[in-house]
């Protein structure tokens, strides 16, 4: 398991705020038992959440309770002037300030409660974003293994009996261009099919090598190719290579336009 995603996942505020379910604790307390980072995680977001509730209290001025006491004092009917013989004397109920400075704070707690839900949201959107961004750079580097591996049949001090034929466009597509390696000893063919347009559904790209002045077939190829070099029939001898546009699966002579061509 990624130790800084799951960090980033929310599971250390639902934690510590009591909002993860039994097998989530369960869970965290296991992994902070086995990676010291989730336990630091835990006690910084405690410490960092006590010092927000203390930065949040409020301290009462002095003279709070003194303007309490004068407002009661301004609402209480004044006495009478006939005498009273005085009887045991009711003590006056003091207001208490302090319970509304309570009450002050446990709606700063709330308040603070509901934003770190909020920050665990986002932290679980980037923890998916984080996911999503590994899976496209392991997809990524799986290509340019895979790339790798296909430069290297033709590529290498060791491969000086490869031929690279450049195929430029034709007229037909002057933009569109293609690479043939031929090995001269094996007779192995492979074709990167570099910029060439997209056919119709019905239509299929063709290669060719030139022998003796004919057309050799070296079977059709999809221009969408994961590789980056496509597998072609052997070439026993050829003088220049082709590729044309024929029906799909192919012609055994050309029929459609030459898109590129290149000679040895």
């Amino acid at each position: 398991m990624n130790v800084q995603a799951y960090i980033l996942s929310g599971i250390v505020e639902s934690y510590v705020l009591g909002l993860a379910s039994p097998e989530e604790q369960a869970e965290f307390e296991a992994m902070a038992a086995q990676h010291p980072e989730v336990l630091q995680a835990r006690i910084a977001f405690e410490i960092a959440l006590e010092q927000q509730m203390m930065a949040a209290a409020i301290t009462p001025p002095a003279s709070l309770k003194e303007d309490i006491r004068a407002a009661v004092l301004a609402v209480t009917p004044a006495r009478t002037e006939t005498p009273v013989r005085p009887l045991q004397e009711t003590p006056v109920r003091r207001m208490n300030p302090w319970k509304y400075v309570a009450a002050a704070s446990v709606a700063l707690l709330v308040g603070s409660v509901i934003w770190n839900v909020s920050t665990i949201n986002k932290n679980k959107e980037l923890a998916q974003q984080i996911a999503e961004r590994d899976n496209q750079l392991a997809v990524a580097s799986q290509k340019i293994d895979t790339m790798k591996q296909d430069i290297s049949v033709v590529v290498g001090p060791d491969r000086s009996d490869i031929k690279m034929v450049v195929m430029p466009g034709t007229p037909t597509a002057p933009q569109a261009y293609a690479t043939v390696y031929w090995d001269t000893t094996s007779h192995d063919v492979y074709l990167a099919a570099n910029n060439l347009p997209a056919p119709a559904s019905d239509k299929q790209y063709q290669l060719w090598a030139i022998f003796n002045g004919k057309p050799v077939d070296l079977g059709v190829f999809d221009v969408k190719q994961e590789k980056l070099l496509i597998r072609a029939k052997n070439a026993q001898g050829a003088e220049a290579f082709a590729i044309t546009l024929e029906r799909k699966g192919g012609s055994p002579q050309p029929q459609g336009a030459i898109y590129v061509m290149g000679k040895l």
